[in-house]
């Protein structure tokens, strides 16, 4: 598999001897596993469930900070400093919870059952991040329960699907979300009880909050909740049921499920992964490996924990002894959350740091006089040592300039993942050199409990996830239809195929497709597209189902032609088109409002047009389309790649509006082709028009 060139080159990854296959690469380890499978003689002394883990942690920090969140002054109208729990408070909480759950459950919904026999059931959650989420999770785990959680973003449909799926009987939300699941009770036959995380009290902390957790009508509520035959508490009530008539704890087995996450369902309906207890005792054994922290972990819990990259990223910091600070509940006001804790990591994702480097840039590279010059002068040294392999740091430099960026995110920080979708090589290169400490791109996916690649501490090159994680095991298969080989000179690409204690337990319910994702021997069948560069790191280079075929027989891979395009500085959203009846592509573009106007008024030669008109002028469409080709070209894109006709698009793809993104924020490729149909047969009729006439 590896050219001579790449045998002359340091190997990052072990690469096993003798496993290569007809139409596979070798397996890749890391080399701190290459010998073993199973990630033994690594944190040992914790077990390996979530619940015992919890105990654990519990006994060795139980006066320590677990989990914080800042308290609204209505009076100010600004969140103050973070108010904290302990990991005792948290853990004999959660035991209180877990029990009245389950004292709920015999009254309401199995009255004949025994009581010992209420275990391995869902409750659903439905919120976005706040303590007492995580004080809900544990007191079902506490109890040998799993959890379901619903994306905050989600529409009823959605609601309806994975609740009646997941045959969720009881549901943990915030009060806001009450309203919502009582108007479609009668699409949830299942549903008996509705839990408020927020008090019903009105001298309870939780009525200083700011919308949308204060109500004032529970009268309203609970009359509402009688009528549609739905039992109504709030948690403060759970907890006190289980103080009263306590249980002991039901520690799950390491082969059982921990949660259901239900993965974005780009196409068809969601797919709900079992996430296994020994997947996230995987992930506290082989993570403290990878983040090069000093102390205990500290972060901002702010991507939703119904995505799995938040969820094993709380269990690790709780593992660790670690604090936990949930963001104020506002996406736009996250950085001032950032400086209020300062924490010594930052888990995020592209979209979030793609909004940091554009307020980075706008105050350094681009800006004006004397400040701009020096930022640029800075910025050019900095990334010159960085792809020189010195280093990101800078004796002089880091005084002058990059302190002060540092303090934008608390200016504790020691290590800064990305994950969850690709992100623009500059843009890391970038954050690298501003935060000064180690930022790094990993991959997972919901089916690996978010791992299973991560980037090596000494990566300076972008468009790497770096090397197979402690006891993973990777290898690349070929994908003739895409013309990806695992003999390709100099590297060899195909399907990313993974394997592991990382891999899940299959899909809930779903049999067959579980079959076609777990393969023989255990391989994860991951439907990314990978290289093996010469050092035997990994790059994702594509995605293996969003393919089409042109009328002339050519293949084309949209996401990676919206990465491209999605660099012009005008365009913040991007959507790629192809049909297998004709020989062109075409796109739809949501521009940048900040700067794509002032660009598009000159063009329109009229200063005063409003963002509306100026997407639908046809003289901005032409330029912006003549824009996006010179990238294309500038990009070495092949001629069937670059757009021959664009719609510029005023209002944004969203999850609620259109549908067009899943509430993790991936483009539902069918969706937006049904929701563009009109303008994608205007655009193709005008160019094969235009054709005919020439």
């Amino acid at each position: 598999m590896a050219s001579s060139a790449a045998n002359s080159i340091p190997q990052k990854s072990y690469r096993v001897p003798n496993s290569e296959v007809p139409g596979s690469t070798c397996i890749l380890r890391n080399p701190a596993t290459k010998d073993q499978q199973v990630a033994h003689g690594v944190r040992d002394y914790y077990p390996d469930n979530v619940f015992g883990m919890l105990q654990e942690s519990a006994k060795r920090y139980a006066d320590h900070d677990f989990l914080g969140r800042r308290i609204y002054n209505a009076d100010t109208k600004a969140f103050g400093d973070f108010q904290w729990i302990t990991y005792r408070e948290v853990y004999d909480r959660a035991l209180k919870i877990g029990s009245g759950l389950v004292h709920l459950m015999q009254k309401h919904v199995r009255p004949n059952a025994d009581i010992n026999s209420l275990t391995r059931l869902p409750l659903g959650m439905y919120s976005i991040n706040r303590v007492e989420w995580v004080l809900a999770d544990y007191g079902a785990v506490s109890q040998n329960w799993y959890a379901v959680a619903l994306y905050d973003t989600l529409g009823a449909d959605s609601i309806e699907y994975i609740m009646n799926h997941a045959e969720v009987e009881i549901l943990v939300c915030s009060m806001d979300k009450v309203p919502k699941i009582l108007g479609i009770r009668h699409l949830l036959p299942r549903l008996k009880v509705v839990v408020s995380m927020d008090s019903f009290s009105p001298d309870s902390a939780d009525s200083a909050l700011p919308s949308p957790f204060n109500t004032s009508s529970i009268t309203v509520l609970r009359q509402w909740a009688a009528a549609v035959d739905i039992a109504l508490y709030d948690l403060a009530a759970v907890e006190g049921l289980g103080a009263e008539l306590p249980l002991h704890p039901r520690v799950p087995k390491t082969d059982d499920v921990f949660c259901l996450c239900y993965t974005s369902g780009t196409t068809g309906t969601p797919k709900a992964a079992m996430i296994m207890h020994r997947q996230l005792d995987y992930v506290q054994r082989t993570v403290p490996q990878v983040v090069p922290i000093t102390g205990p972990p500290v972060a901002l819990s702010y991507l939703p924990l119904a995505h799995i990259y938040e969820r094993f990223t709380q269990i690790y910091n709780m593992s660790c002894g670690g604090r936990i600070g949930m963001y104020s509940g506002n996406m736009l006001a996250v950085v001032d959350d950032l400086q209020a804790l300062r924490p010594n990591m930052f888990i995020s994702v592209p979209r979030m740091l793609n909004r940091i480097y554009d307020r980075l840039v706008a105050g350094t590279v681009h800006a004006p006089g004397l400040t701009g010059v020096i930022a640029r002068r800075a910025v050019a040294d900095k990334l010159a040592n960085l792809e020189a392999g010195k280093g990101n740091t800078h004796m002089f430099w880091d005084r002058v300039i990059f302190r002060k960026i540092r303090a934008l995110l608390g200016g504790n920080l020691e290590f800064v993942l990305t994950g969850s979708a690709p992100i623009d090589k500059n843009v890391l290169q970038f954050l690298r050199i501003c935060f000064c400490c180690q930022v790094t791109e990993g991959w997972g996916a919901t089916e690996t409990c978010g791992l299973g690649i991560v980037n090596v501490s000494d990566e300076n090159q972008a468009g790497r996830i770096g090397v197979p994680q402690h006891a993973i095991e990777v290898k690349l298969v070929d994908i003739p239809d895409m013309n990806y080989y695992a003999t390709d000179k100099p590297c060899p690409r195909g399907e990313l195929m993974v394997r592991g204690q990382a891999v899940f337990g299959g899909y809930y319910k779903d049999a067959e497709k579980t079959k076609e994702t777990i393969l023989e021997d255990g391989w994860l069948a991951t439907g990314d597209v990978g290289r093996i560069n010469p050092d035997g790191t990994i790059s994702i280079i594509d995605r293996k189902k969003n393919i089409f075929k042109l009328s002339q027989g050519e293949y084309v891979a949209p996401e990676a032609l919206e990465n491209v395009y999605s660099n012009d500085s005008l365009a913040l959203q991007m959507f790629v088109h192809g049909d297998s009846l004709q020989s062109s592509l075409v796109g739809v573009v949501v521009p940048d409002p900040e700067a794509f106007v002032p660009w598009a008024q000159k063009i329109a030669g009229n200063i005063s047009a409003s963002f509306e008109a100026l997407c639908a002028n046809e003289a901005v469409n032409t330029a912006m389309r003549d824009r996006l080709a010179a990238l294309g070209r500038k990009s070495k894109l092949q001629g069937y790649e670059i757009l021959k006709a664009i719609k510029i698009e005023h209002r944004p793809f969203d999850v609620e509006t259109n549908g067009i993104l899943t509430p993790t924020m991936k483009l539902r490729r069918n969706i937006a082709a049904d929701y563009y149909r009109a303008d994608i047969d205007s655009m193709y009729a005008a160019i094969n028009s235009k054709g005919q006439q020439q």
